[in-house]
């Protein structure tokens, strides 16, 4: 009885904290440096699933959700290194430096986040994906009650339903304060990773009503063209791989390295003036050739191009420039100018190829689809948003990517540490939802 009041107990915890972590999307704690409440409480997660572990330690389960969490977090790694290698190079100030690193590991630590994501998995092994999804929902649902109380239920609906139909054609005063694009984000990644992975159960069918619901009230059309370009990928992969699983694993190498060429040459095609082409057409790129032919000074598309150094586009927007925008909306052209040539190809490599390789390793295809579909999703709706800088998103894919073939992992780790697998560890009802 006593066991059972802990664990409720325990699940409230980690419930709030993630529900609050989700839900203060713009406040910020004051302590000479702004750091955001999300961050904080993705640390807080983190501590407090460190404090579980010394009480309670399982070593396996939490060596595996610490590993998972620093691999999925190299591509901060290589900002930094390369970062650092440029600020040497090019002799500059310290107040340089502080800045550019403040932006990486204050603002949108990748870091802290998959931490945060391993402290959910550590805690309640597979269930912490679904567990996470709830707390997502609950601060989504929040927010839209409170723009329903504000402006009733009628006019909500009615514009909601208008820009379902109008697919965003049409946007309402009202329904554009439900506009939670963070949020919207991360949803898309579930909707992929549920709609991959279906399950004959009510529970998932009220969590993936939620989602469509929550995620079309935001209505991201760039989010809806990723979810159905990731989702044919991962359709046709795992098709394959019913048939031939080494096959399907060199298949999904070859488009993520076709993933990396393709972001190269997308480069390139914005410095040839690809954008004001498009604007000739009658095409209309919501300001970006005025803004891409701001920043043009900055870089060259050449391999002797060797980067700024990360933070360095952000600080001559806000700062220097008038341009009305303080980023690029382009993480792809912005990580280029701030790492150089040869530094943007290894943070791609970083984000694409290692991930695929470690989260499918052993032999593992399901696992590295799933992490190539959510990386193609991620890099879909970062050509137009700076989405690689939503740190949540981050911890969504973390969780997802992770916990996909984590209890496996798990159990692989623990009877290479002592020989055998205990029973917690495998975890017998680890596909439930809740």
């Amino acid at each position: 009885m006593e066991n059972k009041i802990l664990e409720k107990a325990k699940v409230f915890y980690f419930m709030v904290v993630a529900v609050m972590m989700y839900y203060f999307l713009n406040e910020y704690i004051d302590i000479g440096l702004h750091v955001t409440y999300r961050h904080a409480f993705a640390l807080v997660l983190f501590g407090s699933a460190t404090l579980v572990f010394l009480y309670k330690p399982n070593i396996a389960r939490g060596f595996s959700a610490f590993c998972d969490a620093c691999v999925y977090s190299i591509p901060l790694l290589v900002t930094t290194v390369v970062s650092l290698f440029i600020w040497f190079m090019g002799t500059v100030d310290t107040g340089v430096i502080s800045r550019g690193l403040s932006s990486s590991f204050i603002y949108a630590n990748m870091l802290s986040f998959a931490l945060g994501a391993g402290a959910m998995l550590y805690i309640f092994g597979k269930r912490g994906i679904w567990y996470n999804l709830v707390a997502i929902l609950i601060a989504n649902i929040l927010m839209i009650l409170t723009v329903i109380a504000q402006n009733g239920i009628a006019g909500f609906f009615s514009e909601f339903i208008t820009l379902v139909v109008t697919f965003a054609g049409v946007t309402g005063d009202i329904i554009v304060q439900a506009e939670i694009h963070e949020l919207a984000f991360c949803l898309g990644a579930y909707l992929i990773y549920m709609l991959y992975k279906p399950k004959k159960d009510i529970v998932y069918f009220i969590l993936l009503g939620l989602s469509v619901f929550c995620f079309l009230a935001a209505f991201k059309r760039i989010a809806i063209i990723a979810i159905a370009v990731a989702l044919f990928f991962g359709y046709l992969l795992k098709f394959i791989a019913k048939y031939n699983e080494k096959t399907a694993g060199r298949l999904v190498t070859f488009f993520s390295i076709i993933v990396i060429i393709l972001l190269i040459s997308y480069i390139a095609i914005i410095k040839m003036g690809a954008f004001e082409l498009l604007e000739e057409a009658g095409i209309n790129t919501s300001g970006r050739v005025e803004i891409y032919d701001a920043v043009d000074e900055f870089y060259e598309f050449s391999p002797g191009f060797l980067g700024n150094g990360i933070g360095f586009l952000t600080y001559q927007l806000n700062t220097f420039m008038s341009v009305g925008v303080a980023s690029v909306h382009n993480d792809f052209l912005q990580h280029f100018i701030d790492l150089g040539f040869w530094g943007y190809i290894i943070w791609l490599t970083s984000m694409t190829l290692v991930r695929v390789w470690y989260f499918g390793r052993r032999g593992n295809v399901d696992g590295a689809i799933v992490t190539f579909i959510l990386t193609l999703y991620l890099i879909i709706v970062s050509t137009t948003d700076n989405t690689m800088n939503y740190p949540l998103l981050t911890g969504v894919l973390a969780i997802l990517m992770m916990g996909n073939s984590f209890t496996d992992n798990v159990c692989h780790t623990e009877n290479k540490m002592f020989g055998h697998v205990s029973e917690v560890n495998r975890e017998e009802d680890g596909d439930s939802l809740l």
